[in-house]
């Protein structure tokens, strides 16, 4: 992975209110079917320079990520909407001014100022976006699915498996839902802040114009993680060469499922009817390794009123990384001793999810198995429900009130359109075994 030199961070603060870093017109070209990554010239040759010229190629300067996933020619969901991704808000967000004398021009201030009108002097307010927050300018405010990672909670539970409760106020306790050894506070994890990972060169770019987060140079494992370090567990030995990190030590991924974009195109909030996790999806990625991946699934409907469904599944990193120690016999269940491949073995399909009649809501039987293996016929093999708003004209009227404002009800069951992109499904599915490794398990040197 690319280092830039540290000085760019200090350089662009300096460098907020020039003018050098806010003039550059915005031109996306066209998603074509397959759009090489164009290159860089040659380096600039000091830090404002190669921040202000390769920030507007960055995926935060350019916004390609999405839209190339929604394009036609890629088997995206425009095919069902007819809507162009320019004519959607979604094109709004990132490192851009969307109105005004500077509308398309580069914005610094997206990230890099913490609600000026709250600091004196104005000066105080530039800052670096060190911290995962989700305020005005902090990674998470547009990074949703991560600052759910980072947020969600869940209740307290003893060792019988009872809510714990406050004594003064008896009011259950919380706890996060969703850990990482790097992210999560101590004990749970090393605090550690989105920047510690991800520098300059994931933020400002390289110089060149990438489709998606899944082409361009980023953060690997082995960054920091040295393979000829590794210990020698059983996992390393056997799926050292042919699985990511990630498919193993991720333990869930976000989904955001069933996101009605009728809602969106009218202005409304972008939510989905439920951010689901406690799964993850096993794939294969395009270096031919096993890898974690995830599925987001979304609905149209059309003039007739006739609901259009779509779901996409990609590689994914979810920020949810465990180091697996102590119980091999469960580590290694997660795939070989698996409800959802027990399931496809018995019936030929796996149910990611169904709408409960009884509690009006969506349910998620998939969930029970943790670990979804894709396999070669998915888009038989899954069965898959949309619920859609039946109440959009209020939904579109609430504003930021959008997501409690919207009512739910079943749409349709099936899949009009799937996409499948840097990732292709399992060739077979994991062989089901049962494990007898000595718990807790020893750590081989």
């Amino acid at each position: 992975m690319r280092r830039y030199n540290q000085m760019v961070l200090g350089v662009c603060l300096l460098g907020l209110l020039a003018a050098a870093l806010l003039v550059s017109a915005w031109s996306a070209p066209p998603f074509a079917a397959q759009d090489p990554p164009v290159r860089a010239e040659a380096t600039p040759t000091s830090a404002a320079d190669l921040a202000a010229k390769y920030l507007e190629n960055s995926l935060h300067g350019t916004t390609r990520g999405m839209g190339y996933f929604y394009a036609k020619e890629q088997g995206g969901m425009e095919l069902l909407t007819g809507i162009p991704y320019e004519q959607l808000p979604c094109k709004n967000c990132h490192t851009r001014y969307n109105k005004g004398d500077k509308q398309g021009q580069l914005r610094c201030e997206a990230c890099h100022i913490a609600d000026a009108e709250r600091f004196a002097p104005p000066q105080a307010a530039v800052k670096l976006p060190q911290f995962a927050e989700s305020g005005a300018s902090g990674c998470l405010s547009c990074h949703r699915r991560q600052g759910f990672e980072w947020t969600r909670t869940t209740v307290r539970l003893d060792a019988d498996g009872k809510p714990v409760t406050d004594p003064l106020t008896g009011v259950e306790m919380q706890v996060p839902a969703i850990t990482d050894v790097h992210r999560s506070a101590p004990p749970a994890g090393k605090g550690l802040q989105c920047v510690n990972c991800h520098d300059t060169g994931d933020t400002h770019g390289d110089g060149n114009v990438y489709n998606s987060l899944l082409e361009s140079p980023n953060t690997e494992c082995t960054d920091c993680h040295q393979v000829e370090k590794l210990s020698q567990t059983m996992g390393h030995q056997v799926h050292g060469q042919n699985m990511t990190c990630a498919a193993c030590h991720v333990q869930t991924v976000v989904s955001c499922y069933s996101c009605h974009i009728n809602a969106v195109a009218a202005g409304a909030p972008e939510f989905p009817n439920q951010r689901v996790f406690g799964w993850k999806f096993l794939i294969v990625n395009d270096e031919g390794k096993y890898d974690v991946g995830n599925l987001m699934a979304a609905v149209y409907t059309d003039e007739s009123g006739q609901a259009k469904t779509f779901a996409v599944i990609a590689p994914y990193y979810g920020h949810s990384v465990s180091n697996l120690k102590g119980d091999m016999n469960k580590a290694c269940a997660q795939c070989h001793d698996n409800p959802n491949v027990k399931a496809y073995n018995e019936t030929a399909s796996i149910t990611i999810s169904q709408w409960d009649s009884s509690a009006n809501k969506m349910v998620f039987p998939a969930k029970d198995g943790m670990v979804v293996p894709v396999p070669a016929d998915y888009q038989k093999a899954f069965k898959l429900a949309y619920p859609v708003i039946s109440n959009l004209d209020e939904v579109v009227a609430a504003g930021p009130d959008a997501e409690k404002t919207a009512k739910w009800t079943l749409g349709k069951e099936g899949v009009d359109l799937w996409q499948m992109l840097y990732a292709k499904p399992l060739p077979k599915m994991p062989p089901q075994l049962q494990f007898n490794f000595p718990t807790p398990t020893p750590t081989p040197k």
